[in-house]
Order: structure tokens, then sequence, then C-alpha cells
């Protein structure tokens, strides 16, 4: 079987330009923004609702950077801050846990191919300011990663019945 990062970083190599991967990019952002404004319909719990709507934000967020720079080639400033959504970690998840669950983990797979796309965009830059720019967006998707998996940490840590 074939690693899902080698066919991404395959695909890219098969592409014709850096404006043909921009247009995917912006392609995955859509995509990603649609199945978290999904899944945050659906949540039980709240943390994880919360969660999902942040990162549909985020993908349209990610998106409109994209759009912005294949249009003016100018590179946008990229601003991700890390929220807080460790207090309600505590939370326990609803009676459909393993749902939920699998939902963040195909997020957190998501993310994770996420970050590795615009790392191997960086790498493909046509300049220093392009490779900062995919770099930063890089950077981003790796913060949504982390927030996912400290939900996930959350979720499935060993609790003392009492």
């Amino acid at each position: 079987m074939k690693d899902i990062l080698h066919e991404i970083a395959e695909e890219l190599d098969h592409l014709g330009s850096l404006d043909e991967a921009i247009g995917l990019a912006i392609e995955l952002e859509e995509e990603g923004m649609q199945y978290y404004s999904e899944k945050a319909s659906v949540m039980k719990n709240e943390t994880a609702s919360k969660l999902y709507i942040f990162l549909a934000d985020e993908e349209k967020k990610h998106a409109g950077y994209l759009k912005q720079y294949r249009e003016s080639k100018n590179i946008p400033e990229v601003d991700f801050k890390y929220p807080k959504f460790e207090a309600s970690f505590t939370e326990e998840f609803s009676d459909e846990k393993l749902e939920e669950i699998g939902i963040l983990l195909a997020a957190l797979r998501f993310e994770h191919k996420s970050e590795y796309f615009y790392t191997e965009l960086a790498k493909r830059a046509e300049d220093d300011e392009q490779r900062a720019f995919f770099e930063k967006v890089a950077a981003a998707e790796r913060g949504h990663y982390m927030i996912i998996d400290e939900l996930l940490g959350s979720a499935t840590e060993f609790r003392m019945q009492t």
C-alpha cells in the first residue's frame, strides 16, 4: 500500500505549474470547509462542534489566502491564533463517542495531509516569499492538527470509574 503523503508529492510533481497546485489547494480547503461544517452540525459534544466550526472558518480563510495570492501574486499575511479549547477538554463525549472519535480521526488525517501538502508546495516555491507563505499555511495546518490531537487525547484517556 502506497503512503498517502507520497501520493500527494507525486501528484504535485505531475502538476504543470504552481498555479495548478494553488487551484488544487483551493479545492482541498473548500472540501475541508464543507466537511467541517457538516460535522459541526451533527456533533452532540459541544466542544467538538465548536472545534469543527473553528476549523471550517480556518479552511475558508486559507482558501481566501490562496485565492488572493492567485489573483494578485501578492503574498497575504497568514493569521493563526491557537484557540483556547483546553477548558472544555474535560467534558465527556456523548453516547456516540466512537463515532465522534472517528470523525476526529478523519479530521486529524485531513490536517496532517494538508500540512504535508503545503510543506511540499514550500519546497517547490519559486522564491523566498512564496516559500514563507506556504510554510505559514503549513504551520497553521499543524496548529489545527495539535488542537484535534488534544481533543482526541482527552476523549480517549483512561478515566477511573468511581
